[in-house]
Formats: C-alpha cells, structure tokens, sequence
C-alpha cells in the first residue's frame, strides 16, 4: 500500500523527520517496503500561462509560444504538442530546469528561433505513464507557483506491507490512531456536511438482506441529479500517489474513502436497477453476471451476490456488474456501503480468481461501525464534487448485529509475558489511546471494550503486545530463557520416528516432504481402494486439483518420482501425516504414515559397476524388514492384494491380524501411465500402529566357544506356501541346537510341476555346552525333514 506522507498529516499532524517515522512505523510492526520522493530530480519548473502560439515559419509540426511564469518577462518556448490553446495553465521548464531522471533544460536554437524553455507533459514529469501532449492544469493553478507543489509532488511516498490481521492499518485513518497514539497527538477527521430533500430514499428504494450470516450490514444512499465529470485536481493528485488511475468523479470518491477509511464502497447506476431496489442474497446454481472487468462469471449457491428484483449486479464485496455501472450517462446513484463475512468473500474470490482493493479488504475484516460514516463522507463530496441531491434518511439493515468483545488485562501477567516491569497507568493509557473503552476495572486488572476495527485482539496475549509495541521493543532487554529440568520424556514416538529416518538416509535415501493436500480424481486413476477414497473436503481449497486432504502418502511418492522420470536411481521416503474422517463431521484422525520408492538401479553410476543390478521386491523388503527389527517390532508377512500393486508381488505386513503396512511393486500399467521406470516398488508404514505394538524382549546369548555346523536341504511345497511359514514350524525343532535357517534359493520352471516351487534352505547347528557329533545333527535333520512332510506335504528333492 502507497502512503502519503503530506496526506496523512492531515489527519495526524505530527512533526518528525521521514528517516524517524520510518522507523518507528516499523517498530510498531509496519514493515516499509520503500521510500520514494517523487518531486526530488524536479527543480527550476512552474506554473506557466500560455499568452500566445504562433506557427513555426521553418517547422510545420513546431509552434511558437509565448508562456508567462510570473517572474517576468513571457518566455518564448518552441513547442511539438497539439493539445494546448491560448489560455492553457501548463507545467513550464526554465532554462537550467532540472526533469526526472536528470534532465537538464538549456535555452536553444530550433530551426533557426531561440527557445528558453520547455513545457511538459505528465510523463516527463513521472506524474503519467504515457502523454499526448502537454499536461493541461487548471484553471486555478497559482501563476509562477513551483509545480512540485501544484501536483503533490512535494511528497514523501511510503510503500508499506500490511499483515493479514491487521486490516485496520489498510487506510489512512487506521494508519492515523497508531500514529496519533504514539506521538499523543490528536487525530483530525474530516467533517461531514451535506444537505437532504424531504424526499425520503425510503420512499423510492429499499435493502433486503436474505442471507444475514454473509451480510450481517448493509446500508445505501439514493443521490439525485448527479453530474458526471473529471475529478478535480485535489482528489486526482491523491489517487494517483496511491497507485490508481482517476476515472470519473463518482468512481473516485467511492476509492478515495476506501485509501481514506479501509471501508470499500459502491456506486450502481440506480435508474439500471430492476424496480429500483437491492436485495442481499444467495446466487442461484448456474446464475451468471458480467462483472465490469468484461467476464461472464457462472454463480453458484455458495456466492453472495447483491442483485435488483430480478438478477445479480455484483458479486458482493468483490466487483460491480457492468449492467449497473456509473458512467457518463448516469444522472441518480444507489451507494453502498456494507459488511460482508470475510470467509465469504475470500472464497468467492479466489473462485472466480478476483484478487480486487474491495475483496483483499473485507477478506482482512472491514469495519462494521464504519459502514455509515464511510457512506456519509462520500455522500458528502459527491455532493460538493457533482452537485447531486440527497434523498433523506440511509437504507441501513442490520439484522445480524455484531457485538464487541471484552479482552480482560491483568498487570502482573504482563510482566510475567514481557519480562520487564511496566507501570499500570502506562498499560491502561496505552490500551486507551488505541480506541479501547473501560467496561470495569479495579486496582489488579482493566476488562477493556475491543473497538469494531480491532478484529486480531481476542486473548489478554494480545493486549499485552500492543503494550509491548509502544512500550518498544527495543527497551526490552535481552534475557535468556529459564530451562525447566525434567526427567519425563514427553514424547516417547519423536526419538523412533527419528531413528528411523537416520535409518533409511544411512541406506541411502532421501527424504521428500509434500503437500498434504490431494486430488481425489488422482486417487480413483491409480486405483485405490475404496476407503482411501473416503477423504476430507477443503471448505476453502488453494485449487480444484488441491480440494481434498490425502489418506496415502503413495500419490506423492509417485509424483515425486514423474518429476525426476530422467534420474538412472530414485530411493525417497516420506514421513508425515494422513486424514482419515470422523463420524458426526468432528476433526478428522492424522496418523503418521511412512511411504518408501525404490526405482531404477540399485548402484550408483560408476565405473566399478560393470552390471547395474535393478532394484527388486527384496530390496524394499529388506528396508522394511530393518526398520521393524530396528524397534523390535514382531509381525508376519501375507500375501496381499492391494490393488496399486503387481498382484504377483504384493504383501502386507501384520501383527495380530492388524495390518501395519503393505509392500509391492507398482502395478506395469500404472507405471506405463504415469511414464516411470516399471521396476518401481513402494511401501506404506502405518507408524501409528507400528509404535502401539509392544516390542520383543531383547534376549541376550552368548557366544558358542564350540564350533557350528551347516546342512542345506531342497524341497518341493505348494507354489502359494510362503517360507515364513516354514521357518515359524521349525522355531522348536532342535532343542536349542538349530540356531539359524536361511533360505538361499527359490526354483519354478522346468523339473518343477507348476504348482510347486522348489525351496533352499541353509541350517546352522550349535551348541554351548559342546561339539556337535554327525548323528546328533543327522537326528535333528530327520525331525526337520518330517516337520516340513507332515505340515506342508513337502518333497526331498
């Protein structure tokens, strides 16, 4: 937002230098983008009145003229524009004058005649992006006067960024009470003086509010007789140091009192409203509006539109219609005046993508006591900028009245929030200065009235940081903070989580972090099943493709890996959370997922590697199964049919028939669509679940001083038999000596019937208490062989 310095002295007239006000908006917590002095470069340029123009007798497109600056005598000055006439006020360069950008203006010879000046345009002044011609000024412009201070370009102009909570500071009143509160200076408002007819706008007009949850206020004036025309200097100057463009006088009232009071204000054409009334409601599905931008928007029941008796001619809060817009024609205004939800209004807005001055100020939180002043002050200058008459009495419906909030300060607890100690009167006289009121008070504490512009104080935190503001910052001395000791630890599940991410980057992977936003239209492609589709919607979403929250962090793998489609390996994780919804609608449960992507080639790129091995199903496997053992965890693997994965790769991890996770190998079809590497395998941890189970005892043995001995034996089992199965039957075999089982080897194909598969298994045998005999190993060996025929029907082979 583009600040005046000379126009908001006029509401706090304080006196400091520009380096001090800088830096004391910033210490109150306006950030100052930039400085500029737009008049600076200016110098040796004055009000001239044209006396004569004369053709030029060796130029066809030169004119001589003769330009008086009061400082003797008239100037002759060689002029290319077109647009002036005898009796013209123009901005008139002398010779030496100095033009932006360091310019310098010398007397000179133009086809043989001397010129001793220049007359500008608005762009050679910086006061115009483009001129025609010469700046015309008016009429009243004081003759010799210096133009920086005819055109306001005697100015300091502060670009300042506004925070999201306080919208109060988005005009120059609200700039004015910080400033007038600090400096103990008086703000200075500008008086409201109009005459009404007897003729009642009641009589003629009316509001109807239909939808009071969206517009809790609305309030019109019905101006008569208006006379549409340029704005005057004055108002144009001002507008145009704020960055806008004057359009008409009408227009730019309604935008001066926005810069002026933060309120945005409207103007309808009132003889183009159906039956010459507003009523305030919700749009129709499908009901469409032209807005002045040009556009055809289509509405829908979630919109609040202002419309007439029969269609809408705004999108409320945001931008008029062009069926009802003011323009040269007009002779009767409605003005509007109104406080809309800023929920409402931010979502209309990014829907239909109108980011306007009104939305961007009603989306912070107008406010609702200044709806009639704000109409009345520009009811008064249309009134003495385009002679309109007024029609008594305001439309104003309140329906829906906003109560003020109560904000109760206790001094003790200020010191205890800030530090240091503070005197009461100083608190009490702060808080007051910013437009708070007294409800009661005592010697302890002050329950102060929160002002209808204050919407960022709800807590007694925030009264004591307007304290802490105009206290300053900078008296608060540096301290460190106390340490509480504890033993407790307060949140068992960090340190796990945070073993296993040092886990995988030990493996070699790395870590992603994404939206947790998703499209639900995304999850239906990759075929997920269908209680991933049960999501959370986003009342409010940033874009249609981010409408719902995710309930896999699988999606986001995979569009991290589309992303980096041209990397030879990927190896990513991600921990974070997913959003399952609740019955009856209450906050929906975010338990912590783990998703793991392996895909391409399992070594890196170098020349030791003369075979670039792929990843498998076993490498993430294996990971999973790390991780698992890493925290103890026990659990079983089955098959599983997950639906996003290969059906003849796929498993799920359980314990207890809880499913704690899933690992498979991406679908080829899927990894066809989305153009990624087919050997692409992915995992999704429930870490949730994973941390609830209770872990197995760590059992410490020692180490056998006796030597071990190792068997292998083949086997032929059902094609479906998964070998955990095997390995949990021969958990008692032995009597201790069987200290370990590997599988080595897994055979289908020739030799093999095709509902079998062939199985290696390795066995270790050990004893502490001495070396093992042949027939001792040979005795365990037949208990195995006839574990395995009797449980699983198994063949030697």
């Amino acid at each position: 937002m583009k600040i005046s310095l000379n126009w908001l002295k006029e509401y706090c007239n304080f006196s400091v230098s520009v380096n001090e006000l800088a830096e004391r908006m910033t210490m109150l917590g306006l950030e100052i983008e930039s400085i500029e002095e737009p008049g600076k470069e200016i110098e040796n340029v004055f009000v001239g009145k044209i006396l004569d123009i004369q053709p030029h007798p060796q130029a066809d497109k030169l004119v001589v003229c003769k330009t008086d600056i009061g400082k003797g005598e008239p100037l002759q000055i060689i002029c290319g524009a077109k647009n002036m006439k005898v009796g013209d006020k123009v901005p008139t360069a002398i010779d030496g004058a100095i033009l932006p950008g360091g310019f310098r203006i010398t007397r000179r010879k133009m086809r043989g005649i001397e010129s001793f000046g220049m007359m500008c345009s608005g762009a050679e002044l910086k006061v115009e992006e483009d001129s025609e011609g010469l700046l015309i000024l008016h009429p009243d412009a004081p003759l010799g006067e210096d133009i920086k201070k005819v055109l306001g370009l005697d100015d300091v102009i502060f670009e300042i960024e506004i925070t999201p909570n306080r919208g109060d500071w988005a005009s120059y009143i609200g700039l004015a009470r910080e400033l007038s509160a600090y400096y103990d200076i008086p703000i200075t408002l500008p008086q409201i003086k109009f005459s009404e007819i007897e003729k009642t706008a009641s009589s003629i007009s009316s509001v109807t509010i239909d939808c009071p949850d969206f517009c809790p206020r609305y309030a019109g004036r019905v101006i008569q007789n208006v006379k549409i025309a340029p704005s005057p200097d004055w108002l144009a100057r001002k507008l145009i140091s704020a960055g806008q463009r004057p359009i008409n006088n009408i227009v730019d009232i309604t935008n001066f009192v926005l810069l002026e009071t933060g309120h945005p204000l409207h103007a309808f054409d009132f003889d183009k409203l159906n039956e010459n009334r507003i009523v305030v409601r919700l749009a129709k599905e499908g009901e469409q509006i032209r807005t002045l931008d040009g556009e055809l928007r289509t509405l829908n029941t979630s919109q609040m539109v202002i419309a007439d008796a029969i269609k809408p001619q705004a999108l409320a809060g945001i931008m008029g219609g062009a069926d009802s817009e003011v323009d040269d024609n007009t002779v009767n205004v409605f003005l509007e005046s109104a406080y809309f939800d800023p929920v409402s209004i931010r979502r209309t807005a990014r829907f239909h993508n109108l980011l306007t001055e009104a939305a961007q100020h009603f989306q912070r939180g107008a406010d609702p006591e200044m709806v009639t002043w704000a109409i009345d002050r520009a009811t008064s200058l249309i009134q003495e900028l385009a002679g309109g008459k007024v029609l008594k009495g305001i439309l104003d419906e309140y329906p829906k009245k906003i109560q003020r909030k109560n904000v109760k300060l206790r001094y003790e607890r200020t010191k205890k929030r800030i530090g240091i100690e503070i005197d009461k009167d100083f608190q009490r006289t702060i808080i007051l200065k910013l437009g708070f009121s007294v409800k009661e008070e005592n010697e302890k504490e002050v329950d102060f009235i929160v002002p209808s512009w204050r919407h960022d104080v709800s807590l007694e935190e925030d009264l004591i940081e307007e304290i802490a503001r105009f206290y300053g910052y900078d008296k608060i001395p540096n301290t460190l903070p106390k340490i509480r000791q504890s033993g407790a630890v307060f949140d068992t599940a960090f340190k796990k989580v945070n073993d296993i991410r040092t886990l995988l980057v030990h493996k070699g992977l790395t870590e992603c972090y994404s939206w947790t936003f998703s499209n639900p239209e995304i999850m239906q492609q990759l075929n997920f099943p269908e209680n991933y589709l049960n999501m959370v919607v986003l009342q409010n979403p940033l874009s249609k493709n981010l409408s719902t929250m995710r309930t896999s962090i699988i999606p986001d793998l995979l569009t991290t890996a589309q992303k980096n489609h041209l990397e030879d390996t990927i190896s990513i994780f991600e921990i974070g959370p997913v959003f399952l919804p609740t019955e009856q609608n209450l906050l929906p449960d975010e338990p912590q997922k783990l998703g793991i992507l392996l895909s391409g080639s399992a070594n890196p790129r170098l020349w030791c590697y003369n075979d670039r091995k792929q990843f498998d199903f076993f490498d993430l496997k294996g990971i999973v199964e790390d991780i698992l053992n890493e925290l103890y965890i026990p659990y079983r693997v089955e098959k599983s049919d997950f639906p996003l994965f290969h059906p003849g790769q796929s498993m799920k991890i359980t314990n207890q028939n809880e499913e704690l996770g899933i690992v498979g190998k991406l679908n080829p079809k899927i990894a066809h669509e989305l153009e990624i590497n087919e050997n692409t395998y992915i995992s999704e941890l429930n870490l949730n679940k994973i941390l609830c189970v209770t872990p197995k005892k760590k059992i410490y043995k020692t180490i056998s001083e006796f030597p071990s001995t190792s068997r292998d034996l083949a086997i032929l089992v059902d094609r479906s038999l998964p070998v955990s199965e095997i390995f949990s039957s021969l958990k008692s075999v032995g009597e201790g000596m069987l200290q370990k089982i590997e599988l080595f080897d897994v055979y289908t194909g020739e030799q093999v019937p095709h509902d079998k598969k062939s199985v290696a298994l390795g066995f270790t045998f050990c004893s502490n208490e001495k070396t093992l005999t042949d027939n001792e190993i040979d005795s365990v060996m037949k208990e195995i062989i006839s574990t395995l025929q009797k449980k699983f029907n198994a063949h030697i082979r």
